[in-house]
Formats: C-alpha cells, structure tokens, sequence
C-alpha cells in the first residue's frame, strides 16, 4: 500500500492552548501541552472539510467524514519551531530538553498565559470562576532582537488515490488537497477559541527544517521500529517490564457524545474518555524486542 509523507509547516495566526485532562485537583491554572498531538490535527481537519463537502452538516456527517479520514491519511505530532530547529522533548542525562533548550528557558520564551474571570449580570466577576489560561506564543522574542513568529511541524501521510465522500485527496504544491481547496491553508486546533486562540496557517516549509522532519518521521507510516532504545516522539502504551527516563500520563480528554440515531450531538465535552496510562514524548525507554509502529492519530503502538 502506497502512501505519500507530507512535511509541513503551520504559522501560529495566534495563541494556542491545547489543554489536557486530569486537572489537578484545586487547580485554577489550565495547563497547555507544548505541542499538538495527531489526534487534535485529526479534529480540526475533519471540522475543517465536513462542511466544504456538506454545506448544511449533521452530526453523522462529521462522524462518517472523520472515519474516513483515519483511513485516508495519518497525522504525526507536531512541535514548536523557528523555522531552523525543532523543539522536540527528550528527557536527557539533565533533565527534560526541547531541542537544545532546557525546559525552563524554553517555556520562558514560548509560553505564556493569561487570567479570565466570567462576567456577572451586573458587570463584575463571578464568583469561583477566576482562572488562569496557560497558552503558546505566537511571536517570540528577546532584548535587543527582533520577535519572530513561532512555527508549528510535523507531517502527514495521505494514501495514493485517497479521497473522502467521493472527492480526490491529492498531495502537492507541499500540501494536501481536497478537490482544489487547501486543507491546511488554515485550520483552528485546540481549546480557547471565544479568545481568538488556535488559528494556524500553512507556509512554505523551510528546507532545513523540512530535512529534520524526514529524518524524524518515516516514509511509511506503517513501518514497524525494532531497537532495545527509544526517544519517544510520540505517546505510547505504559509497560511495566520496560526500564524509562521521563514521565507517564494517563491520555484523557473531553469528546462530544451523539444519540442513538447519530442525528446531533448532545452535552458537548461531558464525555470523558480515558485511554489509559501512556509514556509521554521525550521519555526514554530501555528494554529487550521492543517493537513498535503508528497508529492514524500519531500515537505509538506495541506490535506484536
């Protein structure tokens, strides 16, 4: 089966929060991921293109269309860059890294955040609703030097003669097109949208970074990694056999739950899904047969 890798670039149009469950407990604080994972690109392009194929659509529609899509295409996950490198997590010999950066120096330049307050009916702040929004710059910069837009990368695999609901999903110009239309000319990934968060814009892929990106990501998505060492790029399953350097999560996240007849979508975000404990990208792993491979949301799987 033949698949065509994709590297791209997106430019951050403005912040981005790409928030993450469980919150600690007492927390006023809603964390950001420092990156996007597969699954997020994945929701963002099937609301992106559902409606350019059904100009009124239903619930099933985004459910048929994103079905298809898992079959059609597969998302790495995509990391902060600027243009010149890419900052990928390891947890190193000092601790956690991004690219070359330590993680406090990184965060210092690309993360921020903010405090929101929910208004009343007379005009002052609710109460219990003060919180504090963590999110990625979109502009970064330093004393005496010019700021500079932040980048989001990674790649995406589409198969040859791919299409969804009978429209061609065909690869060039650097990019991935449904018909005529651009499917990363802009998208919206994440949470905090009200605020004007999540917009991404696909730019011409800069040649240094685009070589980083084919060395890091596969020509097939499908191929199978064998080795007694690995630096995650991605989440993978927990095993307690395997000796590890960096941290464990377990995946959580908010969907939108539809009735039996697939016709709407009700009580948007109060279905919490949990797929288990997983090692976080940028943890080591050591370990003998250690066998894995991708799965169409950028996740890492165990093959057996």
């Amino acid at each position: 089966m033949t698949w065509l890798r994709v590297p791209l670039c997106l430019e951050l149009v403005g912040p981005l929060h790409v928030g993450f469950l469980p919150n600690r407990p007492g927390a006023v604080l809603a964390q950001t991921r420092c990156y996007v994972p597969g699954k997020n690109l994945w929701g963002a392009v099937t609301a992106t293109v559902t409606p350019w194929l059904y100009p009124t659509p239903r619930a099933g529609n985004f459910r048929d269309v994103g079905a298809s899509i898992r079959e059609q295409m597969v998302f790495s996950y995509f990391y902060l860059s600027d243009g010149q490198q890419l900052f990928t997590p390891d947890y190193g010999e000092n601790g956690l890294q991004w690219g070359e950066l330590e993680d406090r120096t990184f965060r210092s330049q690309f993360i921020g955040s903010q405090v929101s307050s929910a208004i009343g009916e007379v005009g002052g702040a609710e109460q219990t609703s003060l919180h504090e929004i963590e999110f990625i710059r979109n502009y970064v910069g330093s004393p005496g030097k010019a700021s500079r837009k932040v980048l989001l990368s990674g790649a995406v695999w589409v198969r040859k003669d791919a299409s969804i609901a009978q429209s061609a999903l065909t690869v060039r110009d650097g990019s991935v097109f449904l018909n005529e239309v651009d499917v990363f000319q802009e998208i919206v990934v994440g949470g905090e949208r009200n605020y004007g968060f999540g917009r991404l814009r696909r730019i011409p892929i800069p040649r240094q970074l685009e070589a980083i990106l084919i060395n890091l990501w596969p020509d097939n998505p499908g191929e199978v990694y064998k080795d007694e060492y690995f630096c995650l790029p991605a989440h993978v399953s927990y095993r307690k056999d395997l000796i590890f350097k960096g941290e464990i999560e377990m995946l959580a996240g908010r969907e939108y739950p539809h009735n039996i007849d697939g016709s709407g979508f009700h009580g948007a975000g109060k279905s919490i899904t949990n797929a288990g404990y997983f090692f976080a990208p940028g943890t080591r792993l050591y370990g003998n047969r250690m066998v894995i491979r991708m799965d169409p949301v950028g996740r890492f799987v165990w093959f057996q």
